[in-house]
């Protein structure tokens, strides 16, 4: 199995780790009770998210099947990932500290989320550019 296909299956377990950890992470705080848009109870901002971050698996389930026919997912992967991180991290550190007022149970397992998915998000977005880079150099001629 050469890089470019060992990268691709890397990053569609990630993605596969990753949405169910969020989706365990939105269930977590939902049931404890957290700040999240709606009452407690309210499902649909959950499915809101969920289903956005959804599209990361997809993209990577393509870049797997498809090999070089998705290259130019790489880039939209990458940007995405890159908005991700900033958008968690922000979101992650203003509701932290609303939630530590109310139950520290939860602050922990958000920022301990965010660091894990944060942390696990760059390096996908090495191992991504790592595959930009293998495509670029086959569609050069090299490897």
């Amino acid at each position: 199995m050469d890089t470019s296909r060992t990268l691709q299956v890397i990053l569609f377990i990630y993605e596969t780790l990753r949405l169910l950890l969020l989706a365990a992470f939105l269930f977590i705080a939902q049931s404890l009770g957290s700040g999240f848009p709606g009452e407690t109870g309210a499902f649909f901002p959950y499915i809101v998210y969920s289903s956005s971050n959804a599209l990361f698996f997809l993209m990577a389930l393509f870049m797997w099947q498809g090999g070089g026919e998705y290259r130019s997912y790489v880039t939209l992967y990458m940007a995405g990932k890159v908005i991700a991180v900033v958008s968690f991290s922000v979101w992650a550190f203003f509701t932290s500290r609303e939630m530590g007022m109310q139950d520290v149970r939860i602050s922990i397992i958000l920022f301990g989320g965010s660091v894990l998915i944060n942390t696990a998000d760059a390096l996908s977005i090495w191992g991504a550019r790592t595959l930009q880079e293998k495509y670029r150099r086959i569609g050069n001629g090299g490897l």
